[in-house]
């Protein structure tokens, strides 16, 4: 915020606050066995300073927001495998306010990119150090591609959780903050008399 007031404690509480979110948002991602990656170590947060108010704005790697809110399957029957039978594909996650809420993602509607399923199971199956028990490792690649195409994935809420507690203690949290703040202003600024 621009001007003569700093507003130095809330921006400093809003930056401790932001960790805060990030720091939980990493302890789900590990608890759901998928921390350790490229993932976790992209969540970020920064506070911003516009002309009349501080932003926290939270980072991640793009597919991030994929692991945590899920992407809907295009639904359809799988013929074999342990994934064996007919799937609607639906696939939702709790959002910060504690909703359970539809992804808003879905394969197969072309936003994604072309390739980038393939590129990301390629990976996947490469880090994973996985192995067909037969047949080759592309049939595998395109066999796990056909059971998240149908199925979907299901979103994990590990930002949506991380947000929702931090969100839970922010207006309690930040009240001796702006106090501080107010009283910073009646020092800085002592010529204002009281009505």
């Amino acid at each position: 915020m621009a001007g003569a007031f700093e507003y130095k404690h809330l921006k400093n509480f809003l930056k401790i606050w932001g960790n805060e979110v990030v720091n939980e948002a990493k302890k789900r991602l590990n608890s759901a066995g998928k921390g350790g990656g490229d993932l976790e170590k992209s969540i970020k947060s920064e506070v911003k300073a516009t002309t009349d108010a501080f932003l926290v704005e939270f980072s991640m790697a793009n597919y991030g927001t994929f692991v945590d809110k899920g992407v809907k399957g295009a639904g359809g029957e799988i013929k074999t495998g342990e994934f064996k039978g007919n799937w609607g594909g639906r696939r939702w996650f709790m959002n910060y306010k504690g909703k359970r809420q539809d992804s808003p993602y879905q394969f197969g509607t072309g936003s994604g990119g072309t390739g980038g399923m393939r590129t990301g199971i390629e990976a996947f199956v490469k880090k994973k150090g996985l192995t067909p028990t037969k047949g080759t490792v592309r049939g595998l690649e395109i066999a796990i591609m056909k059971v998240l195409w149908v199925k979907g994935i299901h979103g994990i809420g590990f930002f949506q959780n991380s947000l929702m507690v931090g969100l839970s203690s922010f207006k309690l949290d930040m009240a001796p903050e702006v106090k501080e703040d107010i009283i910073d202003t009646l020092v800085t600024f002592p010529n204002i008399t009281r009505a």
